[in-house]
């Protein structure tokens, strides 16, 4: 993200979880400007959520149809423009316009080396939600039926870079936690 500095009006470049000194020797930091602009945090979703979401016969169908249509002011759902390519070739699925689409760039080369074990590495799609994850702090968390997430979170990447814990789960975890359930108020007279 790129900033002016308050003290000497500079444009200068500041990374997630970076601090930088401004040739003026104004120290700046990435969290006091984020706040001021984003009021709202984002869960990406893998292209897992999507297909399930579209299989009628899966057991997991129902979760998923509500995680794409989630409203709320304070929590959005995004993902990436690699998912959203890699969705196109079905033509079946539907796209909410709710969803936040992230532009994802090259992939560093420090997630080009994971391993999700010994010798399988994660695919360009699984990779594209971390580098977003990194690039732009609003993002707390994935939501993905895929347990190679497990072993790439586990490593702490995105915690390094961020100043709060990372979220990772399925759609009835992340439902449970932030769904809001709706009250049944009885009537006064039974």
């Amino acid at each position: 993200m790129k900033v002016t500095c308050p003290q000497c009006k500079r444009r200068i470049r500041l990374r997630r979880g970076e601090d930088v000194i401004c040739k003026c020797n104004k120290r700046l930091n990435y969290m006091q400007f984020f706040r001021k602009k984003i009021n709202y945090v984002v869960y990406l979703i893998d292209a897992n959520i999507f297909i399930y979401a579209d299989n009628k016969k899966d057991k997991r169908n129902e979760t998923c149809k509500k995680i794409p249509v989630f409203n709320s002011p304070r929590i959005k759902i995004g993902t990436t423009d690699v998912i959203i390519d890699e969705i196109k070739k079905n033509k079946k699925i539907v796209i909410s316009e709710k969803i936040k689409i992230y532009k994802t760039g090259r992939i560093s080369d420090e997630l080009k080396i994971l391993k999700t074990n010994y010798l399988k590495q994660p695919s360009r799609t699984d990779l594209s939600l971390v580098q977003a994850a990194i690039e732009h702090a609003e993002i707390k968390g994935i939501i993905t039926y895929d347990k190679d997430f497990g072993r790439i979170a586990t490593k702490g990447i995105v915690q390094k870079r961020s100043s709060t814990n990372f979220w990772l789960g399925n759609a009835g975890e992340f439902l449970r936690k932030y769904e809001i359930k709706s009250k049944v108020r009885r009537p006064s007279y039974i």
